[in-house]
């Protein structure tokens, strides 16, 4: 009776040994299957990093410095004596040259002063103000003895104004001689005056209300 007794106990101990063993070897493979599945998410990690720290193969080219020089007081000094020669106009959908016009010739000549309601003020387009100017007997500014006039000039058409066929077109500085009243002027054009540029007119600038005139007169370049 011991000796089946004694038989059966060691079959428990046997029993139990393989038990825990199986378990034992159970608890491995899991771990070690979980080590692998952690080296692979760890490898996949670092093949990401590298592929996106990786420089880019495609440089962009430097961009040419295209910023132009910016123009100089002289250089827009220059651009307004520019002489627009010839000059076109449009009619009838096609462009014909302007006509050509004569040295001397018969005009209207008006006047403009300061606040004269037309926008004039104390200086003219050439950069001389009237404290630069002298006043001859009859209040009509001068400079260095020649009468100050505005004319259709160069620099509007050069600003795109429209030029009348027959308009005389100056640039700034060049001189004149007018006969007003049988009596020649010389004259110096100092400024520009739009309604010259359709009318051919001479202005002349005056240093008052009272002292403007408006007739005909010749024209003619000295």
């Amino acid at each position: 009776m011991k000796k089946v007794y004694k038989l059966r106990l060691w079959v428990k101990v046997v029993l139990s040994i393989l038990f825990v063993l199986s378990f034992c070897l159970s608890i491995h493979k899991i771990n070690l299957s979980r080590e692998q599945f952690t080296n692979k998410l760890d490898k996949e990690v670092k093949e990401e990093k590298k592929v996106v720290n990786e420089p880019l193969n495609e440089v962009s080219e430097p961009q040419e410095n295209t910023i132009e020089p910016e123009t100089t007081q002289n250089e827009v000094i220059e651009e307004q004596n520019e002489a627009i020669e010839p000059v076109y106009e449009e009619v009838g959908g096609q462009e014909s040259e302007q006509e050509e016009v004569s040295d001397s010739y018969t005009t209207r000549m008006t006047s403009f002063w300061s606040n004269d309601g037309y926008g004039t003020n104390e200086c003219t387009g050439s950069g001389k103000c009237s404290w630069d100017f002298g006043v001859n007997d009859k209040g009509w500014y001068t400079y260095q003895g020649k009468l100050v006039v505005a004319t259709a000039t160069t620099y509007l058409a050069s600003q795109g104004w429209y030029v009348a066929p027959g308009v005389h077109l100056y640039k700034y500085w060049e001189e004149l001689v007018l006969t007003i009243d049988g009596v020649e002027y010389d004259a110096i054009i100092l400024d520009s005056c739009g309604s010259s540029m359709k009318t051919d007119r001479v202005d002349l600038f005056v240093s008052n209300g009272e002292s403007a005139r408006d007739t005909m007169i010749n024209v003619r370049r000295r």
